[in-house]
């Protein structure tokens, strides 16, 4: 038996989206529908109801883990997805590359999206140098990167630098515990984004961007500061090899967390022109190479949701389906169980991620259909899996026989 799980990240939404009906229903779907004809049905809550998950919690869940327990922040994800070494002890954050003013007011949360000279600024940053702390920063994809400390006494619980706005002032960051190393790691992280803003403003590239009226990445924003989880991998707890197929750096860094060999396709960008294709080509060569499971993300119908774009998330829902169709036509149903799921409900009027459930579907010979024919969270409603929460690797690896027993 083989397994793969596809996820589409922000798939759910609401009515309100368009003309009464969610993205999801108003796209034309023929292969996912003929995937829920075929299959059992039913809502997931990523997390548990009345949770709203970010997408690395959310993902951490539906692979099985329980995220109060094994999640410590998304910068460790981020800094393993792009490849960087994650030590014990080192505390990683997401960055993002921002524009902001002499008064450190945000005015560009991502630097016009700037992806120029981004060797340079790397550089620029890791030249910086704060007590006897290491800093480690790497450029990702645009305004992205991560960020490690690394050092003695070092902890990541303090609060985020990033405002999350335009319009407000860059944060300055406190200690979420009455330690000492809470409050060195804020002074530092203080100390460095001030030194960023100093030495990235007059970089060329920045006043090469002032000349042309673009936004200049003049500062650093951290947030999401982690240490490395203590995980299982997938192979210790199922004896299975896996991979991760994925254009954004967070999802990477998941899968590499649980023991998953992570392939980056040509093309796969992690945003709406990302080439799905490519994508569900690398997971079935990687079951021909002998793996057990495959996990695929797209990414696109989730950005098109943030930026309030209905028509775009439909378009892109309805380019996933293609690469779905694609799938079905090169796989064997009777030796691969296939789930097809959200990490999340991002609805076009909210603009970001909600408690909503998002639709599931399970297909595969082991499989026992229900009647549902279309794929909708109104369809799914009706579906014989139910609600249920997280936990989607351990159903789906029900159906291939690959779990130990529990009791005698």
């Amino acid at each position: 038996m083989k397994a793969i799980l596809i996820i589409a990240d922000g798939l759910g939404g609401r009515p309100t989206d368009y003309n009464g009906k969610t993205c999801l229903e108003a796209a034309n779907t023929p292969n996912l529908d003929r995937l829920a004809a075929i299959g059992i049905n039913g809502l997931l809550d990523p997390i548990k109801p009345g949770v709203r998950p970010g997408s690395d919690t959310a993902h951490l869940s539906i692979f099985g883990y329980d995220p109060e327990k094994v999640y410590t922040g998304r910068g460790v994800f981020e800094a393993l997805g792009i490849g960087m070494e994650v030590k014990d002890g080192d505390i990683c954050f997401r960055a993002n590359l921002a524009t902001v003013d002499n008064n450190l007011k945000v005015i560009d949360r991502r630097a016009g999206r700037i992806n120029e000279g981004l060797k340079e600024i790397e550089e620029a940053i890791n030249s910086i140098e704060i007590k006897d702390v290491k800093i480690i920063y790497r450029s990702s994809v645009e305004h992205r990167g991560a960020l490690i400390l690394r050092g003695e006494n070092l902890s990541h619980n303090i609060t985020d630098a990033d405002p999350h706005k335009v319009g407000l002032k860059v944060e300055k960051v406190k200690a979420l515990t009455d330690d000492e190393s809470a409050r060195r790691t804020a002074e530092i992280v203080n100390e460095f984004i001030q030194r960023s803003h100093q030495i990235l403003k007059n970089l060329p590239v920045n006043k090469r961007r002032e000349r042309e009226r673009k936004p200049p990445a003049n500062i650093v924003l951290l947030r999401g500061g982690s240490i490395k989880p203590k995980i299982k991998s997938l192979r210790e707890i199922y004896g299975i090899e896996g991979s991760a197929i994925a254009g954004g750096a967070l999802y990477l860094g998941i899968a590499k967390a649980i023991g998953l060999k992570t392939i980056k396709p040509e093309g796969a960008t992690g945003r709406k022109d990302s080439d799905l294709i490519s994508k569900v080509k690398a997971a079935l060569e990687e079951l021909d190479k002998g793996k057990d499971f495959v996990f695929i993300h797209f990414k696109g119908a989730d950005s098109c949701a943030h930026d309030h774009d209905a028509k775009s998330k439909i378009e892109f829902i309805e380019k996933i389906d293609q690469a779905l169709g694609y799938l079905l036509e090169n796989v064997d149903l009777d030796d691969v169980h296939i789930a097809f799921t959200g990490d999340h409900s991002t609805p076009i009027e909210f603009g970001d991620h909600t408690a909503d459930p998002v639709p599931i579907i399970i297909a595969g010979r082991n499989v026992t259909p229900d009647d549902v024919k279309r794929f909708s969270e109104r369809s799914a409603m009706k579906g014989g899996l139910g609600r249920i929460s997280g936990r989607v690797i351990p159903i789906l690896f029900g159906y291939c026989d690959w779990l130990e027993k529990f009791g005698a």
